[in-house]
């Protein structure tokens, strides 16, 4: 099963709640939008403001902001703001992972294609994208990746 961990999908969550907000917003009233625990939180932005996708503004009027337009982020940046790059397998990590049957698979070049197709595709999904019900398929980066109408 593939799968982004929990914590990476909060992290979706948290941002998706962010999107749109002109003022900044407190990590009480992400808690509050969330139902996330507020240490929950503060990790999770600790990981986000690292990666530059969310700034914070300290003081009595502080709080979160995302850091570019939700069009400018891909759901992929954070994902990997949080669990770090994408890798299907071992064999494609970026340091070469740690794999014992590397020498004798022969199929670390085709887990690269696929890796890099599945990464492709969540980097041209936006947050602005992924926070429509359901998804605009014409608000993604990409137009190489075609969705069948769900009428069709």
């Amino acid at each position: 099963m593939i799968r982004i961990s929990r914590m990476a999908d909060y992290a979706l969550l948290v941002v998706l709640k962010m999107c749109g907000r002109d003022e900044l917003i407190t990590l009480e009233r992400l808690c509050q939008l969330t139902t996330l625990s507020l240490p929950t939180v503060r990790k999770l932005m600790r990981s986000l403001i690292h990666n530059n996708l969310v700034e914070s503004v300290r003081g009595s009027h502080g709080g979160y902001k995302l850091s570019s337009q939700s069009d400018q982020i891909s759901i992929a940046e954070v994902i990997e703001a949080i669990d770090g790059p994408i890798a299907l397998t071992e064999c494609v990590k970026s340091d070469g992972g740690d794999c014992e049957l590397a020498d004798t698979c022969g199929l670390q070049g085709n887990w690269n294609i696929v890796n890099r197709l599945i990464s492709n595709a969540l980097h041209n999904v936006t947050l602005d994208a992924m926070g429509q019900e359901p998804m605009d398929v014409k608000r993604l980066k990409s137009t190489f990746i075609e969705v069948c109408d769900q009428n069709e």
